[in-house]
């Protein structure tokens, strides 16, 4: 229990975290785009069904477990609710890529769809559902491209006397 919560609220419901910080809508995301507001709604229930099934493996009393087994339904459906109207614009293949408004054939068609491979040896990932094969959208295949330097290696001044670099780096 938060003693400010007991001398700000007489312990009345209060919109904050459980550190006091009082909710200031900056953990909703609207970006105006139904499809990606929709798949955040997803995350953030996810995340809070993770949070209440932690509590619940965590807690000893039976009214606590009681409770949390209620948010846990709570939160199975409203994943079920926002997965429905991603549904409802089309699926997958229908809301990807988001925004879908924006024509796909003026995206860089050689990359829309690849794996960018960064491992400094060279190495590729082994094959797996996210670099190899049909896309999630339908409308790809994915591949693994393999990132190269582009451009010369850059050559980089000595630090200023004033920078409070070490002496071995000032020129």
């Amino acid at each position: 229990m938060l003693h400010r919560h007991i001398l700000s609220t007489g312990m009345a419901a209060f919109p904050g975290n459980s550190e006091g910080v009082p909710f200031d809508m900056s953990h909703i995301y609207a970006s105006g785009n139904l499809a990606a507001d929709m798949y955040c709604n997803v995350a953030a229930e996810s995340t809070g069904r993770v949070l209440a099934t932690r509590l619940y493996n965590a807690a000893h009393d039976d009214g606590m477990k009681d409770m949390l087994h209620f948010m846990i339904a709570r939160d199975t459906m409203h994943q079920q609710q926002w997965l429905a109207v991603i549904e409802e614009l089309g699926g997958n293949e229908g809301a990807l890529p988001i925004p879908n408004s924006f024509p796909q054939e003026k995206e860089h068609q050689t990359h829309n769809y690849d794996f960018f491979a960064t491992a400094s040896d060279g190495s590729v990932p082994p094959p797996a559902r996210w670099n190899e094969g049909p896309s999630v959208d339908g409308k790809g295949q994915f591949s693994v491209f393999q990132n190269v330097p582009m451009g010369d290696e850059p050559v980089l001044g000595p630090a200023r006397p004033d920078s409070g670099a070490q002496n071995e780096q000032i020129g």
